[in-house]
């Protein structure tokens, strides 16, 4: 029809526009393609006509009048006969040569219909004598036919704008040769005349269509079938492309809604949390002297809201899955799309992107379905191995009337902390199983008194339900964390792969968002250690844990490195003493881990701030709570277990 189409659109729009005019289709009750005969005439008109005739021949007025009513009431043959008995009374009658046209276009008697219409027109070319032989020109669907019907209904519309019959013809022939402006400018005063002709909305939908706007092509399209248009004749249409565009087009429409929806929920969800967050470390440095156990009433607020939102922005992580992969779709759809745009795939970029697609699928189907193995932290230390031990763990535990834990491990790390295992439903109803981790490089610093105050700020992790329904909030982050390494293996991780933006984004949104509520659960968990056994020995043995992990990793690492250069085996990697040479690096490391401040993503407060917050309580000192004793004295034999751990960390190191 015109440049703007696409030729596919040209020709099947000629097409549909070419069955039309052969076929015919019913709008209501008057037939397309036929001048519809009209209940109720233009009175005005039909006075004027009566009137043309009467000078003519008076005597002939009540024959047409009688042809008239018979054409209205359906009557053809009838009327046919009675029109042409005026013609015979008033030969120089146009009106009567147009209705007789008429009528023989309504019989598919195409020839005739002109042959009658060019005597009108000879008569008397008017507005109504030019669009009835447009009409009849049409029906014959030649080239030079539909052209000299454009040329007369397009001189016959400048007179007769609002007649619906001549506005319908001028856009037939106008879509019959292919003029897409015209056919434009003919549908719009059709519509305006009459919203409820089938054809208007029909061609309405044909150029929704060309416009590229499949929803609301298919939506007039099916209106028109609804008001009268050939339903084989939409069907078609909708067939040639439309109905599968304009589900695309639904389908990417609502995609983006939810895409849109997606992304402002977890914007919410990340401004409460950080918000939150903000509250949390606001409330923790704010000086208030408290002695107890128990958080305060803005704490426990702030606990309450943050298991919500931290359950939330967990749940949001396996939500957001379909929204990657379609954003990867779109994304790798997209530029495959400006490569056909650009009439060139460039090979390099299409392999990048189609290995990158495939390789990002393959990570996020990956680590959603796989499950991870609970691989134990350490060597499990039974009762008999160390009966002191477990009853001095058992013993703190029923002096803060708590469950004790279940299960001790042992690792040659110097990690102290506890862990639960067992159903989210279990951890909730404090039924699961309760799990101590005792890292053998920590153990050799502390005494006993120590230990028991750290042993209690573990407890307070149980007591305070720390580790009751956070596995969901455990197992995001971990898959986050797997899903990032397999992307870095699958070499998809572009800065432009929205799976790794996404992957980079959420852990930092989750950094930030359950920052001040793992910060709030070390300082919850110091405070109930503190008051029950003591501020001095939970102080120290923090003090004491964070200078052994120093001096462990260094003078194990250095005896490592030594044996390996003088070929001698590693006896004991916890009964070393510190180079001279190093005491110095020791010290200034130490100091440095002491005074550090809190980093941006720490869950820990750093030491430092631990300290000072113990302090804030200003608990009074009592001095039965304690026990100078090694901690490693609650061991029948601690060599053993400390070679033992030292083989571990050895045997690592060959693999």
């Amino acid at each position: 029809m015109g440049k703007s189409i696409k030729p596919f659109s040209v020709l099947f729009i000629l097409i549909i526009t070419i069955v039309i005019i052969l076929t015919g289709c019913n709008t209501s009750q008057q037939a397309m393609v036929t001048m519809p005969t009209q209940a109720t005439r233009d009175l005005v008109l039909e006075s004027t006509l009566v009137n043309q005739l009467a000078t003519m021949n008076p005597a002939a007025v009540p024959v047409y009048q009688d042809a008239t009513i018979a054409l209205d009431e359906g009557s053809l043959a009838t009327a046919k006969t009675l029109y042409e008995k005026v013609l015979e009374m008033a030969p120089n009658f146009s009106t009567a040569y147009r209705r007789i046209g008429n009528i023989d276009i309504d019989n598919k008697d195409y020839d005739s219909a002109i042959e009658q219409l060019r005597k009108a027109m000879a008569i008397e070319p008017n507005a109504y004598n030019q669009s009835t032989l447009a009409l009849a020109l049409l029906s014959k669907n030649t080239p030079k036919d539909n052209q000299e019907s454009f040329n007369l209904v397009s001189s016959a519309v400048k007179v007769l704008p609002n007649v619906e019959s001549t506005v319908i013809v001028w856009l037939l022939s106008a879509a019959s040769i292919n003029d897409e402006t015209t056919v434009r400018e003919a549908d719009k005063p059709l519509l305006r005349i009459n919203p409820y002709d089938p054809l208007a909305q029909f061609y309405a939908g044909l150029i929704s269509a060309t416009d590229g706007k499949w929803e609301e092509a298919k939506k007039d399209l099916l209106y028109s079938q609804q008001l009268g248009m050939s339903a084989e004749i939409v069907k078609s249409s909708l067939d040639e492309g439309i109905s599968r565009n304009a589900l695309l087009a639904e389908m990417l429409r609502w995609g983006l809604i939810a895409l849109g929806c997606w992304l402002f929920g977890l914007t919410i969800i990340y401004l409460i949390g950080m918000a939150l967050s903000r509250a949390t470390l606001k409330a923790l440095n704010t000086p208030q002297p408290i002695i107890g156990t128990q958080a305060k009433p803005e704490e426990h607020i702030i606990r309450s809201i943050y298991r919500v939102v931290i359950r939330l922005l967990s749940l949001y992580y396996y939500i957001s899955i379909p929204f990657i992969i379609l954003l990867l779709f779109l994304f790798v759809g997209g530029i495959f799309y400006l490569f056909m745009v650009m009439g060139t795939v460039p090979i390099y970029w299409a392999t990048i992107l189609v290995v990158m697609l495939i390789g990002s699928l393959i990570a996020i189907v990956r680590t959603i379905f796989s499950r991870s193995r609970e691989v134990p932290p350490g060597r499990e230390l039974l009762h008999n191995e160390a009966p002191e031990l477990w009853a001095l763990v058992e013993d703190v535990a029923r002096k803060l009337t708590i469950q004790p834990v279940d299960t001790i491990y042992i690792t040659p790390t110097t990690e102290i902390g506890v862990f639960e295992k067992g159903s989210i439903l279990k951890k909730m109803r404090g039924t699961g199983e309760r799990n101590l981790i005792l890292g053998m490089g920590a153990l050799s610093g502390l005494t006993q008194g120590q230990f028991v105050a750290i042993l209690a700020h573990e407890y307070g992790h149980f007591s305070n339900r720390d580790t009751a329904g956070g596995n969901l909030a455990h197992q995001v982050y971990a898959s986050l964390q797997q899903m990032a390494k397999r992307l870095v293996r699958s070499r998809a991780n572009q800065i432009y792969n929205p799976a790794w933006l996404f992957v980079f984004l959420y852990l930092n949104i989750y950094l930030r968002v359950t920052q001040g509520a793992s910060r709030l659960q070390e300082v919850l968990a110091d405070r109930y250690a503190a008051t029950t056994f003591g501020s001095s020995n939970f102080i120290e043995g923090l003090k004491n844990i964070v200078r052994q992990a120093i001096v462990f990793a260094v003078s194990a690492n250095h005896e490592i490195q030594v044996s390996l250069k003088e070929k001698r085996p590693i006896v004991n990697l916890y009964e070393l003493h510190v180079p001279r040479e190093m005491v110095g690096e020791l010290e200034k490391k130490t100091s440095e881990g002491m005074t550090r401040p809190t980093a941006k993503f720490d869950s820990h407060p750093s030491p430092q701030e631990r300290i000072a917050l113990i302090e804030q309580l200003q608990l009074p000192y009592s001095p039965m709570q304690e026990n100078s004793l090694s901690t490693l004295r609650l061991f029948p034999n601690p060599e053993e277990l400390e070679r033992e751990m030292t083989t571990a960390i050895t045997s690592k190191r060959k693999k």
